[in-house]
């Protein structure tokens, strides 16, 4: 399985660890959006999510899709990324599918959400690669 996505729309979400602490939850600590997309950003809530799309990676693993929440309390903007606090990442499987690493990121397609086109587009295209930006092949 490969991905494409042109760099302008490429946003990648990293975090300093992940702690599974809850069923169907996993915290994120140190998290922050990087990406060239970035740029194009003029603001954020403070506390806001984003419906993840996982269904191409992780669909040997659930029953159904896998769409995962990322949810956030608290946004700064530093220079090259947004930092973000309270970040959470829901879905009832997450306990069923492999477990994130702290150095594995996750490269998002924002490429439908644009202004013109964010209404028609629920979710965002997701992948998990692994430290190295090799996209894992489960």
């Amino acid at each position: 399985m490969e991905f494409n996505i042109g760099e302008r729309y490429r946003l990648e979400i990293r975090w300093q660890k992940a702690i599974y602490n809850q069923n169907g939850e996993s915290k994120l600590v140190g998290c922050c959006f990087t990406g060239p997309v970035i740029k194009e950003v003029d603001s954020l809530n403070e506390e806001d999510s984003m419906s993840l799309d996982f269904f191409n990676q992780y669909r040997i693993f659930v029953p159904s899709y896998y769409i995962a929440n990322l949810s956030w309390r608290g946004v700064r903007f530093a220079e090259n990324k947004i930092e973000l606090d309270n970040v959470k990442l829901k879905n009832k499987y997450i306990n069923s599918v492999p477990k994130l690493k702290n150095d594995d990121f996750i490269v998002v397609d924002t490429s439908n959400h644009t202004e013109e086109k964010h209404h028609l587009f629920l979710t965002y295209p997701a992948y998990l690669l692994r430290f190295d930006g090799e996209l894992y092949k489960f």
